[in-house]
């Protein structure tokens, strides 16, 4: 693959995704990468290949800039390093660390929060309803015996 195809390849998958000119950054940097790569002695192809497939290059720009809007800052710019049949995307300036996080902010991981918190409310309600209907039983036998003390007690004062 061309560096043009690559890049046109990303562009389409970004279109539409993210802002314009968080396409133009990308689109910018992969490209002084690739030139700065060839002009090291590297072979184009080789460059291309070793970035990786530019939708999931694609993918992780556009779960970065939804990043960015809940709170991130700055840009963020992924490096692609293969190694053994599989890609991992890192910052500049990260290697050797890696991390992996899981989006809360899913409209499946909210509903997923609230059938938990709606279980537990059940589940603490169920233990509290047992739990007294195991004492009423003993409630009103344990009332008369309190009230004959409190009314032997007052009779003797």
């Amino acid at each position: 693959m061309s560096r043009q195809e690559f890049l046109q390849r990303l562009r389409e998958a970004l279109s539409g995704e993210v802002p314009g000119n968080v396409i133009e950054e990308n689109i910018r940097y992969y490209d002084e990468y690739i030139s700065t790569e060839v002009r090291n002695g590297a072979a184009e192809d080789e460059v291309i290949a070793s970035i990786g497939d530019p939708r999931l290059i694609a993918k992780t720009i556009m779960e970065a800039s939804e990043n960015a809007k809940d709170g991130g800052t700055g840009r963020t710019y992924y490096e692609s390093h293969s190694g053994q049949g599989q890609n991992v995307y890192e910052q500049s300036g990260d290697s050797g660390r890696h991390m992996h996080y899981i989006d809360l902010n899913k409209w499946y991981w909210k509903l997923l929060g609230i059938g938990v918190l709606i279980l537990f409310f059940f589940l603490a309600a169920s233990i509290l309803t047992g739990i007294f209907s195991l004492l009423m039983p003993l409630m009103g036998p344990l009332l008369l015996v309190f009230l004959i003390i409190w009314f032997v007690r007052g009779m003797k004062r």
